[in-house]
């Protein structure tokens, strides 16, 4: 056997072996009030947590995580500037709910009217910014479906900016017509926002009180969990009679003994029945996320796999080496086994060219992630004495 080929099976072996064998037991006890829930990591997109995350309810004003992504998108594209100036018609300063006090004639920055959407939740304030950026409501909602769809959101159908109910006063009886997401929909934009916006959300999403002088208003965020966990830095809240108290939420967790780097988690309750519940669930989710699975690198970019020879002969020695970096979370009583398979190289090798791939997987056969295997160096310039080994095969 080659040295290279036992170096390669040592190291599988070796990260075979580098977590406890305990097999992870799911929680119990665990956010006793939604009707559904879940929590994920942003990085990895691991689902840490989750109590009937694809039934389809009323979000109520979680809608407006989406009207906010809209508005710094047309900000970043050029689309609209952040101090635009809005002036409040009649249509925007009637909207019924919580609200951002908005009167008629007023002139309100957009970004303020972006605080006074995420902060206090002012139905208000969406309807605003949605007719300044899509020009009328409609163009706007059918924008915020676009979006959804484009990004994953695959249970999401949006009517309006807010999240408000819709009744049919002609048909008092009806159903009305409402902003429709799961809870993993929701996890889906709060990931996507972090990951594109993170300082334009975390901005004003972590803000405690929000005050504009100017226009004498001063309110405390509607999310009570920035009050009482530290770490946490959003996203939103949301009520109305159908669709119970709803929460999205985001916390970092800091790099320690027990987590190789700083991330974050991003959880969501739907449908609790009173707002203690609903701070109550959310609290539960946070603490079994942050206490229950740790981050871990388990690959280093100035890692030796390992070589490989093209038809075994030692003159043609491929170094191989993980493409990136990895780092995975894991429950803290998971095993971590290892999968590694290669495909059939042959002459000539481009330096980085993918040469196999390493599989990261519990033992109940949960992915956590991969990397690609990688070539450290070229090989293409084979001697002709070289050349003719490969064609007799040595």
């Amino acid at each position: 056997m080659k040295k290279g080929t036992k170096r390669l099976l040592i190291f599988i072996m070796i990260i075979s072996f580098i977590s406890p064998s305990t097999i992870y037991a799911k929680p119990k006890n665990i956010d006793k009030y939604s009707k559904s829930s879940i929590l994920i990591d942003q990085d990895t997109n691991r689902v840490l947590f989750e109590k009937n995350p694809d039934a389809k309810l009323p979000l109520a004003s979680l809608s407006k995580m989406m009207t906010f992504l809209l508005a710094i998108e047309a900000i970043e594209n050029k689309e609209v500037k952040a101090n635009d100036i809005i002036e409040i018609d009649k249509s925007i300063a009637s909207v019924r709910g919580s609200s951002y006090k908005l009167k008629v004639g007023e002139k309100v920055p957009l970004i303020e009217l972006m605080k006074g959407l995420m902060i206090v939740s002012g139905n208000d304030a969406a309807v605003a910014i949605s007719k300044h950026i899509g020009k009328d409501q409609k163009k706007f909602v059918k924008r915020m479906n676009k979006k959804a769809k484009e990004i994953g959101m695959i249970n999401t159908n949006f009517v309006n900016p807010n999240g408000l109910p819709i009744y049919d006063l002609n048909n008092p009886k009806a159903l009305p017509k409402q902003n429709i997401s799961t809870a993993r929909d929701i996890a889906t934009l709060g990931k996507y926002m972090f990951d594109n916006y993170e300082k334009q959300v975390v901005s004003i999403t972590n803000m405690t009180t929000y005050s504009y002088p100017e226009r004498g208003f001063v309110k405390n965020n509607t999310n009570a969990l920035l009050r009482i966990i530290p770490n946490v830095d959003g996203i939103k809240t949301g009520y109305t009679g159908n669709a119970g108290y709803c929460l999205s939420f985001s916390m970092k967790i800091d790099k320690d003994e027990n987590n190789d780097k700083e991330h974050r988690i991003i959880g969501v309750v739907l449908g609790a029945n009173h707002k203690d519940k609903r701070l109550a669930s959310s609290i539960s989710i946070l603490n079994y996320g942050r206490d229950n699975f740790k981050t871990k690198k388990v690959m280093d970019k100035d890692n030796l796999i390992g070589k490989k020879y093209i038809k075994g002969l030692e003159e043609l020695e491929v170094t191989l080496v993980p493409e990136n970096e990895l780092y995975l979370i894991l429950g803290k009583e998971e095993n971590l086994n290892t999968q590694v398979t290669f495909k059939e190289i042959s002459y000539p090798i481009k330096k980085g060219e993918i040469l196999g791939v390493i599989k990261y997987y519990t033992d109940t056969g949960e992915i956590l992630g991969s990397i690609n295997i990688v070539s450290d160096n070229d090989i293409n310039n084979a001697s002709l004495k070289t050349r003719i080994k490969m064609i007799l095969g040595n």
